[in-house]
């Protein structure tokens, strides 16, 4: 193999070029998406005997509801059909919460405003569900404004569901799931997810620096982890995977796949001495891509088993790991083994 013969340097320009790319694709356009997870909302996932179309729902259910940030997405394969419904809030419904709020909060200051947001949550709420305040006052008045505004929830996404089924002429029995995370709980897994991929980038950082205790090289290394993540999330924002809980560790996992592989390149050309430099990165190579092709092809059997079993956890885990594994074979040979090459070659000559 001739690949490091000539002038090697030239590869770093498909690094840098893809870097500046990436960079553009994941903070400008499109942009990474959060989940639901991170930033709050409801996702309501569809299981049928036959495809329903996203266009038409989407446009069937913006005629009837308010929603903010309304997806939905298409679901065929060998195994099952359906859709994915994902909406930050409902207006009508945030409105209703936001009433009912201040009428509990007002409530031991001034319970006759309380009362009048009270009732003003349970007129926003009748949208959804026929309610009335009973004549209540007091705390019985908010706590029935609760109720109703709960049951107002579970209404529209009953709504949903009956919907979905009259038009696309589905069986009774159709698989129907809803899962809703509130934004301030969105925000506190977001806040921990940051301090965890903080923690752990910073340790890979003191671990690298204190193995090899040289400049370029380590640099090399970690600049290598963060290209493979940032190839990761760039291909999540063109294929739509949002940033989420399941998402986080697979690109965790990628750090430290992609450490593992520079430190192997990395020790054999400055530890090892048999050998030229170039030579002792091609061995490298064939190791390298022994094991990088190997978790490919792996990874690629839990992406197409999970595609056709809709196993929504486990697809993005396995697409994610995809995406930053091709971002490391770009990354490792064609960034970090150049960089090391024109390193030991240069102290060569200088010793």
């Amino acid at each position: 193999m001739e690949l490091f013969s000539g002038n090697y340097k030239l590869y770093l320009i498909v690094p840098v070029i893809l870097t500046i790319i990436f960079l553009f694709v994941v903070f400008v356009s499109p942009g990474v998406k959060q989940g639901i997870d991170l930033k709050g909302g409801t996702q309501i996932i569809i299981r049928a005997e036959k495809p329903v179309d996203a266009v038409k729902l989407k446009a069937l259910l913006e005629e009837k509801f308010e929603f903010n940030d309304l997806s939905i997405n298409s679901i065929s394969s060998p195994t099952t059909n359906g859709v994915t419904i994902q909406f930050e809030s409902e207006a009508t419904l945030t409105k209703a919460k936001e009433e009912l709020d201040l009428a509990k909060s007002l409530f031991e200051s001034n319970s006759s405003e309380a009362e009048i947001h009270a009732r003003n949550s349970i007129s926003f709420s009748n949208k959804f569900i026929e309610a009335t305040d009973e004549g209540l006052t007091g705390k019985a008045l908010i706590e029935k404004a609760d109720e109703i505004y709960s049951k107002a929830k579970d209404a529209l996404h009953g709504q949903i569901k009956s919907i979905t089924q009259s038009n696309f002429s589905l069986s009774q029995d159709f698989f129907f799931s809803t899962k809703e995370v509130p934004p301030v709980l969105g925000k506190t897994f977001w806040d921990n997810a940051l301090i965890v991929s903080l923690a752990a980038l910073i340790g890979i950082i003191i671990v690298i620096f204190f193995f090899f205790r040289e400049f370029i090289p380590s640099v090399a290394v970690i600049y290598a982890g963060i290209f493979d993540v940032l190839t990761a999330l760039a291909l999540m924002a063109l294929t739509g995977i949002a940033l989420s809980l399941n998402s986080i560790p697979a690109l965790l996992l990628l750090i430290g796949y992609s450490v593992d592989t520079d430190i192997l390149l990395t020790t054999r050309l400055l530890k090892r001495k048999d050998k030229t430099p170039r030579q002792r990165a091609i061995d490298s190579m064939k190791t390298g891509l022994t094991m990088t092709l190997t978790t490919i092809a792996a990874v690629s059997v839990m992406l197409i088993l999970s595609y056709m079993y809709q196993i929504e956890v486990m697809f993005n885990i396995a697409a994610v790991i995809l995406f930053g594994l091709f971002g490391d074979l770009i990354v490792t040979w064609m960034m970090n083994a150049p960089i090391l090459l024109w390193y030991v070659e240069r102290k060569k000559v200088k010793a």
